[in-house]
């Protein structure tokens, strides 16, 4: 009984001072929140899926909104450039309305997104993820555990692993169903065009059947693990390279850490691509269990390398990155780095595209193929939405629920009566920030008397950025180019009020200021760059890729990611839909402001992953070189000129660009805790913020906000770049930019609106962001409104804001702050 009592105070969340009311009232208020949406149904097309989840908030007729949700598309649109108008994209809104609205009581909404994720294996695990991670409420040490909710979570990965029994979940084997056509024919194009469009769209969405054709390579099973170090390290790559890609067979991943011998191993690969991410994200909690993590680390990963190749994928839309499976874990890339709590550590992947090797010049049409629509309503309620191998009789033996609608919803009430409103701590007492700017720091030791535990971790620390951090641009940097001017070809066409900040950087002489600035000869020049940004991207990917057997696959790349636990993820993940969100708007608008933000997704309540940008550095750390080693460099501005001296137009274009994005991002959504560490620069002249666990209504430190009434950073280091306060660039294109940037966002303001406020209806004060309840809806709401007669008078509340933010004391303070507080350099 005691033992009982003891587990029941560990799960409250009940600290503090007592407030009224409890967690569900916010999802309760949700009718008042929204209610400036009209419920007019009649008018929505099926491509306005933001109108249609609305709908499914705010509407009395629940089977009304369902069904227009069974007309909107479930897969996204490769070809979009990554403008979203795809169910997938909602999956975060549309999970929270079924699991704090519905309680899982709404049987028509458990079957469409049973349905969507049983003829999109994508959508299924994403669903899966979201769901998991919602099963515990966290924060801090203190958890609340919804059972019903992991009980639902169990049912449906049961579900969906019989509904893809026998399958290979990498979309672009589908393919191989018609391995003697397809292989054997002289045009994949020949073998698409033959299929009809119905039964591909099933075959890429439910994955493939598995075709046992080929031995899989000696060399293929040893590659990456302990073996391969001693059999292989005296051996020339031309011994060991795999000249067929037939040999590679993809087979199901078998957990590496789980030794339940009561669980059966299933022939599925959506257990697989589960189990892969599990064992990557249980490898932090191993690493707390050892003194020297980064070998530890290696040799955990070698193990996980034995079940590899295999039919699992990373998540990622971006750069299609989901279709490719992944091949091998490089280990020795890989870096910890432990905070005293945590011990987050780099992934580094090699990832290919089986069906584009023999065809590599078709892959536009493939993805193009991948981008038709996939809509519920397209697949019959006659069995077609099963997986290929999975025979009639399973329809009466698919599992029902195992508990009732009463139940569920007695069990919710019981559940959170442990959450009270807003009642959540999320002050940072922890006295050094462990956010992922910690993966771009390059930190020097020239220390040689420590011992072999603080050598390690040291190390840990060092070559973070050199060996590890900068992914792969063989093909990502060309794709992103492709996509970026593809962008631009279509923006151009939207009439001329971008032109004037593109039209501009013409004059070499202007801006290269003359006598500001020193001139680098080449050998300096690299010797920086590789200090700074550490190694060369293309450059890592030869290096790894001329060691490994699979350097003949034409299509192999790298991918990079950092994997985290101990943290709530779910923020950082909504953050950053956010943040795509205004990508959206600036885009729709044709201008051109660049936010270069990157993916996150959460795989459970405390743990998830988080994608790498590419060759970057924290300005702290590019500060700590400049006061330390490159002191040539009287200040950043004279770096910034000095470096990109011979692209000096194009480098000024990307960063005024990126700074002004940035400025409207962290004014609207109050991004706060930016600091040094957390703001990027890459070599390319962007400005990139990262870590976004403070924003809209939560601020870090007690009682000493310094940031909290700066509308946003804007220091006169980053102006002076510009050419000062009163130079060009800061009058005519920041200034401007930023103007027609709050315009844009001002008249999409239901974009990020909307989001922010179906998020608060379910998870409320459970996410920190949503500590000041309702206000930070109202505030948020309000920044986009400001009282203003006319477009002149917004003109002059705008430049205001700017001219606020110009070297804001406060803001000054906080980098002072964090500097005698954590060593981040100002």
């Amino acid at each position: 009984m005691q033992q009982k009592d003891q587990n029941q105070n560990a799960g409250c969340l009940c600290f503090g001072k007592k407030q009224k009311g409890e967690f569900p009232k916010t999802f309760k208020k949700s009718g008042k929140i929204l209610k400036k949406y009209k419920d007019n149904s009649l008018d929505i097309s099926d491509d306005a899926i933001l109108e249609v989840m609305i709908r499914l908030y705010i509407s009395e007729n629940k089977s009304k909104a369902i069904e227009m949700l069974q007309r909107c598309r479930i897969n996204p649109n490769y070809e979009a450039n990554l403008i979203r108008n795809d169910l997938e994209y909602f999956i975060p809104q549309l999970i929270n309305f079924l699991v704090f609205h519905q309680q899982l009581s709404d049987e028509r909404l458990i079957q469409f997104i049973t349905k969507a994720s049983q003829i999109d294996f994508f959508f299924a695990h994403l669903v899966y993820f979201q769901l998991k991670s919602l099963s515990q409420i966290v924060a801090h040490s203190n958890r609340v555990e919804l059972k019903i909710v992991q009980k639902f979570v169990q049912e449906f990965e049961e579900k969906m692993t019989i509904n893809y029994q026998g399958n290979l979940l990498i979309a672009t084997q589908f393919l191989k169903i018609h391995l003697d056509d397809s292989i054997k024919s002289s045009s994949l194009r020949k073998s698409i065009t033959s299929i009809s469009n119905k039964k591909i769209k099933q075959e890429v969405y439910q994955g493939s059947v598995r075709i046992r054709s080929y031995k899989q390579n000696e060399v293929v099973q040893l590659y990456g693990t302990n073996q391969w170090e001693q059999e292989m390290a005296n051996k020339s790559p031309s011994q060991y390279i795999v000249r067929n890609y037939e040999d590679i067979e993809l087979e199901d991943y078998t957990s590496t850490f789980d030794n339940n011998e009561d669980i059966q191993p299933v022939d599925t690969a959506f257990q697989s691509n589960i189990n892969f991410w599990n064992d990557i994200t249980k490898i932090c909690d191993e690493l707390s269990k050892s003194n020297t993590k980064t070998q530890y680390l290696h040799s955990l990963l070698n193990k996980m390398n034995a079940n590899l190749p295999a039919a699992v994928y990373v998540p990622f839309v971006k750069n299609s990155i989901r279709n490719y499976a992944v091949l091998n874990i490089v280990s020795k890339e890989s870096r910890v780095f432990s905070t005293k709590m945590r011990s987050p550590y780099s992934l580094t992947l090699e990832i290919y595209r089986p069906e584009i090797e023999d065809n590599y010049t078709e892959q536009q049409l493939l993805d193009k193929q991948m981008s038709l629509a996939i809509k519920t309503n397209m697949i019959k309620a006659d069995g077609n939405c099963q997986s290929q191998v999975i025979i009639s009789e399973q329809q009466n033996t698919q599992m029902n629920r195992t508990f009732s609608l009463a139940e569920a919803q007695n069990t919710f009430n019981n559940e959170f009566q442990n959450i009270k409103f807003n009642q959540f701590n999320y002050q940072n007492n922890e006295p050094e920030s462990d956010g992922i700017g910690l993966f771009y720091n390059y930190r020097q030791t020239n220390n040689q008397n420590q011992d072999s535990d603080q050598q390690d971790e040291m190390i840990d620390q060092q070559i973070i950025v050199q060996q590890s951090l900068f992914s792969n641009a063989t093909d990502d940097q060309q794709n992103d180019k492709v996509a970026e001017q593809t962008s631009s070809q279509k923006l151009s066409g939207l009439g001329d009020q971008s032109n004037l900040e593109i039209s501009s950087f013409n004059s070499r002489v202007s801006y290269l200021q003359v006598g500001k600035g020193l001139v680098l000869n080449q050998e300096e020049y690299l010797e920086i760059k590789q200090t700074i940004f550490g190694e060369n991207s293309i450059d890592q990917s030869e290096r790894i890729k001329r060691q490994s057997p699979f350097q003949t696959l034409r299509s192999w790349k790298l991918v990079h990611l950092i994997i985290k636990t101990g943290d709530n993820l779910k923020q950082e993940q909504f953050a950053l839909q956010l943040i795509c969100q205004f990508d959206q708007i600036f885009k729709k608008e044709g201008l051109p402001l660049k936010l270069r933000y990157y993916e996150v997704l959460s795989l459970g309540p405390d743990c998830g992953m988080i994608e790498m940008i590419k060759n970057a550095t924290t300005i702290d750390s590019l500060q700590k070189n400049l006061q330390k080693k490159y002191t040539q460099f009287s200040d950043f501005s004279d770096f910034f000129r000095s470096f990109f001296r011979n692209n000096i137009e194009q480098a000024l274009q990307n960063y005024v660009q990126s700074l002004a994005a940035y400025c409207l991002v962290c004014y609207f959504l109050q991004v706060k805790d930016r600091h040094n560490g957390n703001i990027l620069l890459d070599d390319e002249g962007h400005l990139i913020h990262i870590d976004f666990g403070f924003f809209l209504s939560i601020s870090p430190g007690k009682g000493m906000e310094f940031e909290g009434k700066v509308p946003f950073k804007l220091l006169s280091d980053y102006i002076k770049v510009l050419g000062g306060v009163k130079g060009t660039l800061f009058q005519d294109h920041f200034r401007k930019l930023f103007y027609k940037g709050f315009k844009a966002c001002q008249k999409h303001q239901n974009e990020i609106l909307l989001l922010v406020e179906m998020m608060y209806t379910g998870h409320g004060t459970t996410l920190p962001c949503f500590q000041k309840g309702e206000v930070a809806l109202k505030e948020l709401e309000n920044r986009f409104n400001p009282r203003v007669a006319s477009d002149a008078e917004l003109f002059v509340y705008v430049q205001g804001l700017i001219n606020k933010s110009l070297d804001n004391w406060r803001a000054r303070w906080y980098d002072k702050f964090q500097y005698f507080a954590q060593g981040i350099f100002y």
